[in-house]
């Protein structure tokens, strides 16, 4: 029997498996092993796709702890990373509720509590850290407003002695559906194209007099003087910026991709940056 490959779980791996799996090659390549790559974003991407069509990715090993947080949130419902020790976790939103109470809300609130001094522990400011968890919040009501699918949606988050990072992604209609919803972008042609809408400040399914739309724009502000890199991957398209102060005007890439239902967005901060303005 040949070795398993073994490779890192980065995004331009999870990329290719997509588009095998969608291809209905992936289980003739063989036995594959996902290593630790660092990030969680790439994770979280795979275990949607893998919970939407589990038979696709049998072949498919994946080693880091974070995975099988990831696919227990998304299959059943199951909580992780609210412990002292935890440096990752993913929480459900099927477990809350849009009116935001009970048991479930305050699990929650405790869940993000424990990320945000995570991410105080891997070395990124207070401040960028209460901005940080303040859009996760913003994105988080997103996926009940927009998604059309809120008991798909995740969050999830991991930090290190070198970074921290958090996901907000649901497997629901995704960004170009719910944006033609609004007469001003009814004439969105493609997944790429909505999501530089959805990337903007102030854009969503709903007319920008509603004040809906601004999470994104939230996410920007925390951003403003600290380096980090943003993933949008919805549909068969995503966008990534990255750099300092990370925006539509710099350092920006849209590429195509297998298609994902949903929208995943990915947020990995620069503690580095974050301690010469602490």
């Amino acid at each position: 029997m040949d070795e398993p490959r073994r490779v890192g779980a980065h995004f331009d791996v999870v990329d290719d498996l997509l588009w095998q799996a969608v291809a209905g090659r992936l289980p003739a390549l063989g036995p594959l092993t996902l290593a630790r790559s660092g990030r969680i974003g790439p994770l979280v991407e795979l275990a949607i796709a893998a919970v939407a069509a589990p038979d696709a990715y049998q072949a498919v090993t994946v080693e880091p702890p974070a995975f099988q947080q990831m696919t227990r949130a998304l299959r059943d419902g199951a909580i992780s990373g609210a412990a002292a020790r935890d440096r990752s976790g993913a929480f459900p939103l099927s477990r809350l509720k849009r009116e935001r109470d009970g048991a479930d809300e305050a699990a929650f609130e405790q869940w993000a509590m424990h990320a945000e001094n995570a991410a105080v522990a891997a070395g990124l400011a207070k401040g960028l850290v209460a901005g940080l968890m303040g859009a996760l919040g913003e994105l988080q009501d997103n996926v009940f407003e927009h998604s059309g699918r809120p008991e798909t949606g995740i969050v999830a988050y991991a930090a290190s002695d070198g970074a921290f990072e958090f996901v907000v992604a649901d497997a629901g209609r995704g960004v170009l559906a719910s944006l033609r919803e609004n007469p001003e972008f009814a004439g969105l042609e493609d997944s790429g194209a909505a999501l530089r809408v959805a990337a903007s400040d102030g854009a969503s399914r709903h007319a920008r007099s509603t004040g809906h739309g601004y999470g994104i724009g939230q996410l920007f502000r925390a951003l403003a003087h600290d380096a980090a890199e943003l993933r949008f991957r919805s549909g068969d398209h995503a966008l990534r910026l990255w750099g300092d102060a990370p925006s539509l005007t710099g350092q920006v890439e849209l590429a195509q991709k297998a298609w994902l239902d949903g929208l995943s967005i990915s947020v990995r901060g620069a503690p580095d940056s974050a301690r010469r303005r602490t």
